[in-house]
């Protein structure tokens, strides 16, 4: 139970650190996304075919088998952002260099066609679509000056855009979340890598190697910590001893005592809820805290347990061996210390072994 507890708040605890790198990332993006200066793309479409002047049919299966080469557009697209036609096209305009370092342009060939796209992008729409129109118009005239073969016009003006084509916050917050994501589930994956042997360790010494329980030392240090909680609640604590053992339990090979504790601990585990603990107490002792559980209900409890132990165990030969269980149980006082309510149980287990009554609730 309390394996299975631990796992339920692991996974509750994962799902928690996962939520929270994939929020933070997700506000970071969105934060990112209203603080940047949001980009324009201003584009605008151009033409490239054979010249009129061409009258010859074979001149103009030849160019176009040119053109087919795609040479003459890549040239082209070259020309029209090329740094010439650029310083060109601001000095006409008499636009200021220096204001418009954030402006952006370059060409590209469509796929398959003789169809060029020069784009302008910056931060002002109206800038960019001015610039790719005329940086257009002046990349015309310069390859008209120096090609006459194959003709460029415009296919479609640049307008002026109207949305940013960056940021786009919503595209961004779902890249940021799902980075966030892959990063919460590394991090958990190596805090998983790391802390194996960690708790490994500390599973070995919290636990006695032969029953399977916890210790007494780890008892007794969740016994104080129970105390600690406000006087009115309540918890109960009792010591289980296996009188039938008495006898057995130095004639009994290892194994068959390993065997035999360990289903002891398993019973006792059948019969708890998920936050009580289980521990051993002495060689033929087991203690047993139940958190936040008062005298009736504890005393329940115990006859439950009792009933449990009572059935005898079959070892591996057949034989059957009678555990005959007695209790002593305590619940808290309102004064009372850990110290003090050992002793009580102490006590009542010693009357449980010698009278007549399985269970005996301390005083």
């Amino acid at each position: 139970m309390s394996t299975n507890r631990t796992s339920f708040t692991r996974f509750q605890r994962g799902w928690r650190i996962l939520v929270i790198f994939v929020s933070a990332f997700a506000v970071g993006a969105l934060i990112w996304s209203v603080l940047v200066t949001p980009m324009y793309r201003a584009s605008a479409k151009f033409l490239v075919y054979p010249n009129n002047t061409l009258t010859s049919s074979r001149d103009v299966v030849s160019s176009l088998d040119t053109l087919d080469k795609r040479t003459i557009s890549t040239t082209y697209a070259d020309i029209l952002d090329s740094n010439r036609v650029y310083q060109d096209t601001i000095s006409r305009l008499q636009l200021d260099e220096a204001a418009l370092n954030e402006m952006r342009v370059y060409s590209e060939v469509q796929t398959d066609t003789n169809i060029l796209v020069l784009h302008v992008e910056g931060p002002n729409p109206q800038s960019a679509a001015l610039l790719a129109n005329n940086i257009g118009q002046n990349g015309i005239s310069y390859i008209k000056s120096i090609y006459q073969v194959y003709d460029i016009v415009f296919l479609d003006t640049a307008v002026e855009p109207t949305i940013p084509f960056r940021p786009r916050p919503f595209l961004v917050m779902l890249i940021a979340a799902g980075a966030g994501l892959l990063i919460g589930i590394i991090f958990l994956l190596l805090r998983e890598v790391l802390r194996t042997p960690l708790e490994a360790l500390r599973e070995r010494s919290i636990t006695d190697k032969q029953s399977l329980a916890f210790t007494r030392k780890y008892l007794l240090r969740s016994f104080t910590t129970e105390l600690i909680k406000p006087k009115e609640v309540p918890s109960a604590f009792g010591v289980i001893y296996l009188q039938g053992l008495e006898d057995l339990i130095d004639g009994l090979p290892e194994r068959i005592t390993t065997i035999l504790l360990q289903t002891v601990v398993e019973r006792l585990h059948d019969q708890l809820r998920g936050n009580d603990l289980v521990a051993r107490w002495s060689r033929l002792e087991f203690g047993v805290l139940l958190p936040s559980t008062p005298e009736f209900p504890a005393k329940k409890t115990f006859e439950r347990l009792i009933a449990a132990l009572e059935e005898p165990i079959q070892t591996e030969s057949g034989e059957k061996i009678f555990l005959t269980p007695v209790a002593g149980v305590v619940t808290r006082m309102p004064d009372d210390s850990s110290d003090q309510m050992i002793i009580r149980v102490e006590e009542a287990v010693k009357d449980a072994r010698s009278g007549a009554d399985k269970m005996v609730m301390g005083n």
